[in-house]
């Protein structure tokens, strides 16, 4: 696996002769870091700055194919639209998901190997606290996405399932080589939350450094979404309110005057991306992922597109003009031979040129939907329309939105209320429409395709799990796999 780095001082190898089978990790030299900016330089290598979650969209009802597009899908995209057991191509071993998440974890576990043992002089400690609570930090996010993959949602029926291989040393690329073994849901899930426990102590106080990198507010919004999936709600609203209290929404009304000034059509297009409009990015807690202004669903040329329910969403007869529906729409004349070919959607987040940026990970965002819902699940219906109207009245155009009245709704409906919010507010962020379609019942899901073939996924189908990749099939026979 080649690992991917910020900086030129990277990176090392701890004595690497025969470590270069654990969980797709290989070595890449053997500088031996030292100082204290050493193993910051180390963890920066260890952020994933490559994509490792937006394949899955293609497995959720956020995507359909525009079969007017004549262009050709790389091979390996039609097995995750199609839900193929193995996302694997034929003759390739490793999956990269597995293995970024990983190597995420092995530069993580090899600064916290260094960081226990050291006492930091008086004048490093910020910096020693700060890189230390990142690898806790960044240990937890990683661990988060693979049990969140490759095993069963949290619940209490399935606390004692099979999670994932739990390294919690550096060392254990060389005691570890082979019979990795799958830790139980529950134990993974309780090193997450003590993992998150320690970046929050480390890092309280400390200056965010920027937004490539866990500061304090961004770990409590990692903690939201985790209480969230355990379903500790009261926990979840708890980290939540932490977060909400110190960061104010961004208003997209902001972006109205770019849009009177380029027209629906332009408004954000070439080298300007939803995200460059207004003050939008202030609302970003932490990117991550690669460069995401050349994903799979930007280009009009590209076949996978949002889904037109998805557009719908923001796009309701009644409440106001959400300017969330400029992240999803074409604004084609449908009657027009152009119109017809592109179709109604394109995702139109990220900039479409040389303007880089990488994949939302965290924002603030997700956390008035993560405390939504959890007052909605607790019944506390007021508490959650309440929330709801706050992010609304900031993507709503001014004038126009209609506040949401909780009398209007059951606690049934309420719950549904926000569930589609939730999902028009992170659709293609951090990978969450798949999470969230697993903890949420695994629905039933179709996907038409060439030739109108109709692909379906059952109701808690075996493939809401994705499997054990055949790397570590091979490194760790007795492993069991999922279903």
């Amino acid at each position: 696996m080649k690992f991917i780095y910020l900086t030129p001082l990277l990176l090392f190898s701890l004595v690497f002769t025969s470590c270069n089978k654990m969980l797709d990790i290989k070595p890449v030299n053997r500088m031996m870091p030292v100082s204290i900016s050493d193993y910051e330089s180390v963890l920066l290598g260890g952020y994933p700055r490559v994509d490792y979650f937006m394949k899955t969209e293609l497995m959720t009802d956020n995507i359909y194919a525009n079969m007017n597009i004549i262009a050709n899908v790389q091979k390996d995209l039609d097995l995750w639209f199609t839900w193929n057991p193995s996302k694997q191509s034929d003759g390739v071993e490793t999956d990269p998901y597995w293995g970024q998440l990983y190597t995420s974890i092995y530069y993580a576990n090899s600064v916290l190997d260094n960081f226990n043992e050291r006492q930091p002089a008086s004048g490093e400690k910020n910096q020693f606290e700060t890189v230390k609570g990142e690898a806790y930090a960044l240990r937890a996010w990683c661990y988060f996405y693979l049990v969140n993959y490759y095993a069963e949602p949290y619940s209490a029926a399935t606390v004692k399932a099979n999670g994932v291989p739990m390294p919690l040393s550096a060392k254990d690329v060389h005691q570890n080589t082979q019979n990795n073994v799958r830790e139980p849901l529950e134990k993974v899930y309780a090193q997450i939350l003590s993992d998150l426990d320690q970046a929050s102590s480390f890092l309280s106080g400390k200056k965010s450094i920027n937004k490539f990198r866990f500061d304090a507010t961004a770990v409590k919004a990692l903690q939201a979404r985790v209480y969230l999936f355990m379903g500790d709600y009261e926990k979840a609203i708890t980290a939540a309110t932490d977060v909400i209290v110190n960061k104010p929404l961004s208003d997209m009304n902001n972006m109205q005057a770019r849009i009177d000034e380029k027209t629906d059509f332009y408004a954000f297009s070439g080298n300007v991306g939803f995200i460059d409009g207004g003050d939008y990015k202030n609302e970003v807690l932490f990117f991550t992922g690669g460069t995401a202004n050349t994903n799979m669903y930007y280009h009009s040329n590209y076949m996978f597109r949002p889904s037109v329910e998805l557009l719908a969403l923001c796009n309701r007869p009644t409440g106001g003009r959400d300017y969330r529906r400029y992240i999803f729409s074409t604004f084609y004349d449908l009657t027009t031979p152009a119109g017809k070919q592109n179709g109604p959607t394109l995702y139109n987040m990220y900039a479409k040129q040389e303007n880089p940026c990488y994949y939302i990970g965290l924002k603030l965002g997700e956390t008035y939907v993560i405390r939504a819902e959890a007052y909605a699940r607790l019944k506390q219906k007021d508490k959650a329309i309440a929330d709801l109207n706050t992010l609304l009245t900031t993507r709503i155009r001014k004038g126009e939105f209609v506040p949401l009245v909780a009398s209007d709704f059951t606690d049934a409906t309420a719950l549904n209320r926000v569930l589609e919010e939730r999902r028009i507010e992170t659709s293609f962020e951090g990978g969450l429409r798949w999470m969230d379609l697993r903890r949420n019942g695994k629905p039933a899901l179709s996907h038409v395709y060439k030739n109108g073939q109709v692909y379906e996924l059952k109701q808690n189908d075996n493939r809401y799990l994705l499997q054990i990749p055949q790397s570590e099939i091979i490194n760790s026979p007795n492993m069991p796999l999922n279903p």
